[in-house]
């Protein structure tokens, strides 16, 4: 898909998605539930690798073997934390502090999606080229991150 494409595809996305905000949202209190929710077709394109687990502290252990080390993103406040660079092919964990649900989206369509209900932790895989990652929230379009692989 051309560049131009995706950013048509992903400008649209995001007004649809802030639109929804706006009308679910309009009071200015935050929803005690915010269940993730994205395109029919987003859904059964997660990537296989991401999986859900009790909220528990996350580790930034490395491996004893040489593999890549594991990293953590916390999202917290409605925004990302996230390490200055991950290595290629780390295993990322995601830890949603937050009590709605958010998603962590590659710009880039396909690299990585994951959705993180509220207390939740899921992991991904770390594109496997160095470079800058840019992602999103599906639902919080204005939440937006790098990583940095290298």
């Amino acid at each position: 898909m051309e560049p131009t494409t995706r950013r048509v595809r992903r400008t649209t996305l995001t007004l649809l998605c802030a639109l929804a905000l706006v009308a679910a949202c309009g009071n200015g209190e935050e929803p005690a539930s915010d269940p993730v929710t994205a395109p029919a077709d987003a859904q059964a394109t997660e990537p296989p690798q991401a999986s859900a687990t009790p909220a528990d502290e996350p580790s930034e252990a490395g491996t004893d073997d040489g593999d890549a080390t594991d990293v953590v993103v916390v999202i917290s406040d409605f925004s990302y934390e996230v390490p200055e660079s991950v290595a290629p092919g780390a295993e990322v964990t995601v830890t949603n502090e937050d009590t709605v649900g958010h998603t962590v989206t590659s710009d880039d369509e396909g690299l990585f999606d994951v959705a993180v209900e509220p207390g939740a932790t899921v992991t991904f895989t770390a594109p496997d080229e160095p470079g800058e990652y840019g992602f999103f929230c599906i639902p919080h379009p204005n939440m937006t991150d790098t990583l940095v692989v290298g």
